[in-house]
């Protein structure tokens, strides 16, 4: 039987105003949500480079 078999929730009753106050409340580590923004980044940027090449048709003329 486990050790916690209190009949109520534990709730953090501290306002959580800052972003680093949510990320550790939640245990979520700075780290992995910076290297989730950069993969977000890069996927962004290659789909936007691809999309705004230009034609070639129209560079040579053809």
């Amino acid at each position: 039987m486990s050790r916690n078999t209190t009949p109520y929730l534990r709730n953090d009753l501290r306002k959580k105003t800052n972003v680093s106050d949510v990320l550790f409340f939640n245990n979520i580590s700075f780290q992995s949500c910076m290297v989730i923004l950069f993969v977000f980044a890069v996927l962004l940027f290659s789909v936007l480079s691809i999309a705004t090449t230009p034609n070639p048709s129209v560079i040579f003329g053809i």
